[in-house]
């Protein structure tokens, strides 16, 4: 399939998306919701990363530190465990209002929720991000996933057995991820 044709097969946002106007004079970065450097064994993968359904407003201190802190943790984890479950987003329940023509929300806090489901160690940690410039030690952001689902409203892992996931989400077991990696 060429890059064309595949791109003709894309069906479109049905609500809406942002467009580049929007950000336009909003002293707002195009934050990456998936990073582009995870998408590097793809070159149309990683393209898809710069449609503005990926993007979301942020304040330029946060995308290109703690954020950007956290994405290069995240990448070295999956490279280091082999593999991981990561969702991320902005909590759109707190947000700081809304930028351009199109109303695109700007999250007041984003969030990543990281799965490790692999034996020996399952294990579980989340991150609550202020959409601001912040500093400090990525460890002093991690919260138990059960925080990020309640001020989201998302249930991030169903199907993992109850006992697992309960254990799991409740605590943040800083201990079991390796931090201090980019510093």
């Amino acid at each position: 399939m060429t890059k064309n044709q595949h791109h003709r097969n894309i069906q479109l946002v049905k609500t809406g998306s942002a467009e580049l106007e929007d950000y336009h004079d909003s002293d707002y970065d195009r934050g990456h919701l998936c990073p582009a450097g995870d998408m590097s064994f793809s070159e149309i993968a990683m393209s898809e990363t710069f449609y503005m359904s990926n993007m979301s407003p942020q304040i330029a201190g946060c995308n290109r530190g703690m954020w950007l802190q956290l994405e290069d943790h995240v990448r070295s984890w999956a490279n280091a465990f082999d593999s991981l479950y990561v969702i991320t987003g902005g909590v759109l329940t707190s947000n700081n209002g809304s930028i351009g023509i199109n109303q695109v929300t700007v999250p007041k806090y984003y969030y990543k929720v990281i799965l490790d489901y692999k034996q020996p160690e399952i294990k579980m940690i989340a991150f609550l991000i202020p959409n601001a410039d912040v500093h400090g030690s990525l460890e002093s952001y991690a919260v138990t996933v059960d925080s990020v689902e309640q001020v989201t409203g998302i249930d991030f892992f169903p199907e993992v057995p109850d006992n697992i996931e309960k254990r799991l989400e409740s605590s943040k077991d800083i201990g079991a991820w390796t931090f201090g990696l980019f510093r």
